[in-house]
């Protein structure tokens, strides 16, 4: 059982130097704020793509509407940020984790980030949902409503891909790609920092316990479409 603080903490609140390094670095990771160069340009790419591979105007549309609710994400994010940290809110820290970096140059890829990456934002979101940082906790379910939304509809637009052998078969394809890519979105299982983030209330699973919830929920997805589940550690970097 790990030990826990038990203390909330608001806006205002003088936060503890290892608390305030710990959300920081959680915050920098999240990403989305208005002054992250980086996230806007990847937001645009996502618009791009749709304008090249959507297969009709509703999903253009449909398309159009994920990336407005990311961008209300984006204030929240920054608004809180500027209440923890102002250099970060206008920090230019591009995505990290190799998930954001796979070419998504086909409508498949496309939608199969959004299930599995925007579904690894409506966990986190869940998480938040108890943080001790109650600015946290009070956005916590906007964004996760929103998120899971984002996440099935990419599942959607699979469900019609998968309606023909030929584009089943694209899928089934490329989730060997975006299926251990997705599962390592929550990093290592020796994490150090997890037993800290625990004590301080700002994570209240470790990465490992997330991850196995989310493939729990992510496998019954994908069997539902008659596809084959990858071997889980196969193409893992993150173990």
């Amino acid at each position: 059982m790990v030990e826990t603080c038990q203390r909330t903490f608001d806006i205002g609140d003088p936060l503890p130097e290892e608390y305030h390094d710990l959300l920081v670095r959680m915050l920098t990771h999240e990403g989305e704020r208005t002054g992250n160069r980086s996230f806007m340009l990847f937001f645009e790419s996502v618009l791009d793509n749709a304008g090249k591979y959507a297969p009709n105007d509703d999903a253009k549309l449909t398309m159009a509407g994920y990336v407005a609710e990311e961008m209300k994400h984006c204030i929240m994010f920054h608004r809180l940020v500027m209440e923890v940290d102002k250099k970060l809110a206008f920090a230019d820290t591009p995505f990290a984790h190799y998930a954001f970096h796979i070419p998504r140059n086909t409508w498949t890829d496309q939608n199969l980030f959004n299930l599995f990456l925007d579904l690894n934002g409506a966990f986190h979101a869940g998480e938040w949902r108890h943080s001790s940082y109650l600015p946290l906790a009070r956005m916590a379910p906007t964004i996760e409503k929103d998120e899971f939304g984002h996440s099935d509809l990419g599942y959607r637009f699979l469900a019609e891909t998968c309606k023909t052998p030929e584009g089943k078969a694209e899928v089934q394809e490329k989730l060997y790609i975006w299926y251990p890519a997705a599962l390592d979105t929550f990093g290592t299982s020796t994490s150090k920092r997890t037993p800290r983030y625990l004590y301080w209330g700002l994570k209240t699973m470790t990465n490992e316990e997330m991850r196995q919830e989310y493939k729990r929920y992510v496998d019954q997805k994908l069997l539902a479409l008659g596809l084959t589940l990858p071997d889980e550690k196969a193409n893992r970097r993150f173990l």
